[in-house]
């Protein structure tokens, strides 16, 4: 009998859509969470949806095409069908629902965009472990690059490390990164692209086949 192989670590990629201020009327986050086996696998997939499709750019979502929503989308399938870990979640506002705190001056709370932004990530997380386990010991999260200062990225470090967090795994790494040279970050932009179209954008479309694998939560305090 084969032996079956444990992951040795776990990835949870993370990206947004809208702005943490009042630019947009939405503020989506979205993640991908993989591990070292099943990235090996993905990997060869997106590797060749790029080469046959010979796409160069950045997998944004505003930049794919019907055809290469669908393509990634029969990515997904596949992975998920072959027993691969490959799993996606998704929270997100409504700013005119919108009850809780940063966004909005309060008694408590002042106008805080970088707060609302941790809050945001916190409250995904939260949300993503209460649906899913870690298949490892070594958790590892990344983050597209939001904050240019070491100030705040150390703050936002702090924050997702507070153990009063329920439902929060202890993370071995937290890094920002920039998703040009990270594939699964651009997926994670397309998982939040994919939110924001479904919700804010063409609510009349029918997005079953991808809804099936993000799982989505509507924050409104």
């Amino acid at each position: 009998m084969q032996e079956i192989k444990k992951p040795k670590r776990d990835f949870l990629f993370i990206d947004e859509s809208g702005d943490p201020g009042t630019s947009t009327d939405y503020f989506i986050m979205g993640l991908i969470h993989i591990t070292d086996l099943s990235f090996k696998k993905l990997n060869i997939h997106l590797g060749a949806f790029r080469y046959f499709g010979e796409i160069k750019n950045e997998l944004k979502s505003t930049r794919l095409n019907k055809i290469q929503k669908e393509k990634l989308l029969d990515i997904l399938n596949f992975s998920i069908d072959k027993n691969n870990f490959v799993t996606a979640s998704a929270v997100y506002v409504n700013k005119n629902d919108y009850q809780g705190n940063y966004l909005k001056e309060n008694e408590k709370y002042s106008i805080d965009s970088t707060k609302f932004r941790h809050f945001m990530m916190r409250r995904l997380l939260e949300f993503h472990f209460e649906n899913n386990e870690a298949q490892s010991n070594e958790i590892e999260l990344i983050i597209d690059r939001f904050h240019s200062t070491e100030n705040k990225e150390q703050q936002m470090r702090n924050y997702l490390r507070n153990e009063t967090f329920y439902n929060m795994p202890k993370f071995l790494h937290i890094t920002q990164a920039d998703s040009r040279y990270v594939e699964l970050l651009q997926i994670a932009d397309w998982i939040s692209g994919s939110v924001k179209e479904k919700f804010f954008v063409r609510p009349e479309e029918n997005y079953d086949n991808l809804f099936s694998h993000i799982k989505t939560k509507k924050i409104i305090t």
